[in-house]
């Protein structure tokens, strides 16, 4: 009794005590059967109690079903254990990742019984691994677009140690220091600031390694004795989240301090402007009169300030933009916050500038609203690479077509589509036959250039309305929408079938390249595992089919 006690503890304990999934696969001379799963193994797998006493190709699709037989089948040969790794999917339909070790069970006459399987979820590591590469990449890009940023920048800037040593300096900042290189980064920053404003820099120097940055003014000394009136602020460079050292920028501000004597009228116009001098800087009343439109309007619109005083304000703006920003600006008004929004701004050439406007309301000494002061910058360039970061996330980089993100979203779509409404879809799962030779015999130069010609001739033969998505390797995924029937499907297949025939000619090359394809339309009880699962199970029994026969590639 306590014995059978025991074995059931033990039994419950791999069922449910254990995170990681647990398989034993019993081995006899009829081949190797499922004889244990525990739970942790059915909830992240197809597997069931139903699995139990099957082999692996009655539970799993044929290319899985092949890959975990061979592994097994090594564990006999070597008669000891072996660990891989692998991806799958789970039944939600989300890739993960699996390191697996398989160890052989022995009777008392050395006979190996039972192969004890247990899969570790190596996800987690594993998406660290490729967040790390994408990083380093990004790192390299940021370091460029950094680099030019800092090399040309208007303004004096230096980068400073946490004990105020400079140890760096644009061309701008060596300019303004007036010394040479070696003899300049031996200094500090406080001695190039005039005697009355060195507590106020050293305070808030102070300041920013507590993490509070603020603008301030202070007078550089320079060798030949004159003052320079720079505007200061010092930014943190930051590593893993922790501050290494600061950036220092010297803002000239000798051409604002004659703007302010001759267009501000009160303290707060002057803040703004010196803050933003490289900036097109506008003020307009309450009557919606232009009061000050600065000489950079013409720079980043064409326009001279006496032009832009003849147009109505709001008039040069994106009809799809001219609503909410006049919402935004009355609200602005009615609430006296800061109105920001991105918006397009008419070019004197006709063209749209993507824009940033930063909206300040003003109020005189009777809280009574006064005036709007504008600040707009061009920020053409910063959109210009969010939307091809954005392209980049939901295509493929080699071929430009939507990749496995863009499709699952579209999947998702189509199958909600169907189950509120019955509007049928099909998908197609293809890939290259035999594309690793082509691969191994032409180089992968070719074979990118395989792939870049497969897509385009997919593409060729679809609908506007279809998605076709290029999953990775050689394999791409189509969904149809709106399809009927299966023929309709066949005939698209046929058509793509048909392309492929056409000699591929490749700098002196010519192959014959050939397809398999897997389709499949949902039903009641479809999800976007079993769909997937479907095509991918129907492209392999046509891929089977071929084995044997002259179908592939021929040079």
């Amino acid at each position: 009794m306590i014995q059978d006690k025991t074995l059931l503890s033990i039994e419950r304990a791999l069922m449910h005590g254990i995170q990681e999934m647990v398989f034993i696969v019993r081995v006899d001379d009829n081949g190797l059967f499922y004889e244990f799963v525990n739970q942790a193994a059915m909830d992240k797998t197809d597997l069931d109690h139903t699995s139990i006493g099957k082999t692996f190709f009655e539970t799993q699709t044929y290319e899985l079903a092949d890959m975990i037989n061979s592994q097994y089948l090594k564990v006999l040969e070597s008669n000891g254990p072996i660990t891989y790794e692998d991806s799958y999917t789970d039944p939600e339909g989300i890739l993960r990742y699996s390191k697996t070790c398989l160890t052989p069970m022995f009777d008392s006459d050395g006979k190996c019984t039972h192969v004890v399987s247990i899969v570790q979820d190596i996800t987690g590591e594993v998406e660290a691994k490729q967040e790390s590469v994408d990083s380093l990449k990004n790192l390299e890009e940021s370091r460029s677009y950094y680099h030019s940023l800092f090399e040309h920048n208007a303004d004096a800037i230096l980068t400073l140690d946490l004990n105020g040593q400079i140890k760096g300096a644009n061309p701008m900042g060596l300019k303004v220091s007036q010394l040479p290189k070696e003899e300049f980064y031996e200094k500090r920053i406080l001695d190039f600031v005039a005697p009355e404003d060195k507590r106020k820099t050293l305070l808030n120097f102070q300041k920013a390694k507590n993490e509070e940055y603020i603008n301030f003014r202070v007078n550089v000394l320079q060798n030949d004795n004159k003052m320079l009136s720079v505007l200061v602020k010092f930014i943190p460079i930051k590593i893993r989240e922790v501050t290494t050292g600061f950036y220092v920028i010297l803002k000239d501000m000798r051409e604002l301090d004659h703007m302010v004597e001759l267009y501000m009228e009160v303290e707060k116009n002057f803040r703004v402007i010196a803050e933003n001098a490289n900036d097109v800087i506008i003020l307009i009343n309450h009557e919606k009169q232009y009061l000050f439109i600065s000489p950079s309007i013409e720079e980043l619109y064409g326009f001279t300030p006496n032009e832009y005083l003849g147009i109505n304000p709001l008039s040069n703006i994106h009809p799809d933009d001219a609503a909410s920003l006049y919402i935004k600006l009355s609200d602005a008004k009615k609430h006296r916050a800061i109105c920001k929004m991105r918006i397009r701004i008419k070019h004197k050439f006709d063209h749209w500038v993507w824009s940033e406007l930063h909206a300040t309301p003003v109020f005189d000494e009777s809280h009574s609203y006064s005036h709007m002061v504008i600040i707009v910058r061009d920020v053409s360039l910063q959109k210009k690479y969010e939307t091809e970061l954005e392209f980049l996330a939901y295509h493929d980089p080699l071929t430009s077509l939507p990749n496995r993100r863009f499709f699952q979203e579209a999947l998702e779509k189509a199958l909600s589509e169907y189950h509120k409404k019955g509007v049928k879809f099909a998908v197609m799962l293809l890939d290259i036959d035999k594309f690793k030779s082509i691969n191994d015999q032409w180089g992968h130069e070719t074979g990118d250039v395989v792939i870049r010609e497969f897509s385009n001739r997919l593409k060729a033969k679809i609908h506007k309305t279809d998605v076709v998505a290029r999953l990775g390797g050689d394999e791409f995924i189509i969904l149809l929408p709106d399809v009927d029937s299966e023929n309709c499907a066949l005939s698209v297949m046929d058509k793509i079938r048909q392309a492929m025939r056409y000699t591929w000619e490749f700098e002196n090359t010519s192959l014959s390249v050939m397809t398999s394809i897997g389709m499949t339309m949902p039903n009641k009880h479809s999800t976007i595992s079993s769909i997937l699962k479907e095509a991918d199970k129907a492209m392999y029994v046509e891929k089977k089919s071929k084995i044997g026969n002259d179908v592939g590639y021929r040079f």
